[in-house]
């Protein structure tokens, strides 16, 4: 039986909204929370949803061999957002992935985290829907596609990372690219001479962001395909690919 992504839903989606951009900016009678909480709370979504699916796949296997669930999988192939993988296990100073301490373990198998990589991306969808609804402009609408990206990229990453985006590129034809040089949930991360075990294990926690930028561009009417990647701790790089109605 699927586990349902509701509860990851709706404690994530209460936190970023007691945010309140951290109380900076928020009206007086706003709630607050500890920013710590957020990364916490990433941490043991991911870590939940990690030991949940290889415990779903690893019934399914033992019920039918080689059976395993593939329509969250599907889902991410037919959008097109699957994610990217490192394809080596050891960083560039020869360092195995259990070098990298303090991180939840990611498991060889592709398929298995194809799997959980649809389910944190439905999370941040779902919350970044949330997100754009309590703090949307309420003096503006957006309607270009470039506003929204702006939108995402100062207010609600102000909101999530108390700080902005430090740079967005776009070829004015639907494709746009974010650059964070220093994304918050990274910077408490290390690993021995970081490479590609380090890159490996922190990737999950940039599939959730994921989906919120894709939640938020959908509460817009903007349908997008959005996709991370980190080359080197703390940066991330989250490309947006705008997917035309024609």
């Amino acid at each position: 039986m699927a586990m349902s992504n509701a509860p990851a839903v709706t404690a994530t989606a209460s936190l970023l909204s007691a945010l309140s951009l951290d109380g900076n900016k928020g009206p007086a009678d706003s709630r607050q929370a500890n920013g710590s909480a957020l990364e916490l709370l990433v941490s043991e979504l991911v870590r939940t949803l990690t030991l949940a699916t290889q415990d779903i796949k690893r019934n399914s296997e033992q019920l039918a061999p080689g059976l395993c669930s593939e329509e969250n999988v599907e889902v991410a192939k037919v959008s097109g957002v699957l994610p990217r993988r490192s394809s080596g296990t050891n960083d560039s100073e020869g360092n195995s992935p259990a070098a990298v301490s303090g991180w939840q373990e990611v498991p060889e198998d592709n398929e298995l985290m194809e799997q959980v990589y649809v389910k944190l991306e439905l999370v941040g969808f779902r919350v970044g829907r949330r997100l754009a609804e309590r703090f949307a402009p309420p003096n503006r609408r957006l309607v270009d596609t470039l506003d929204i990206v702006k939108f995402v990229c100062k207010d609600i990453w102000m909101i999530l990372f108390n700080r902005q985006v430090d740079n967005l590129k776009t070829n004015h034809r639907g494709i746009y690219v974010l650059q964070d040089n220093k994304f918050k949930w990274f910077l408490r991360m290390s690993g021995n001479n970081g490479g590609a075990a380090a890159a490996r294990r922190a990737q999950p926690y940039i599939w959730l962001p994921c989906g919120v930028i894709r939640g938020i561009l959908n509460s817009f009417g903007v349908n997008a395909v959005v996709i991370a990647e980190t080359l080197g701790l703390p940066q991330c790089t989250f490309q947006i690919k705008v997917i035309s109605d024609d």
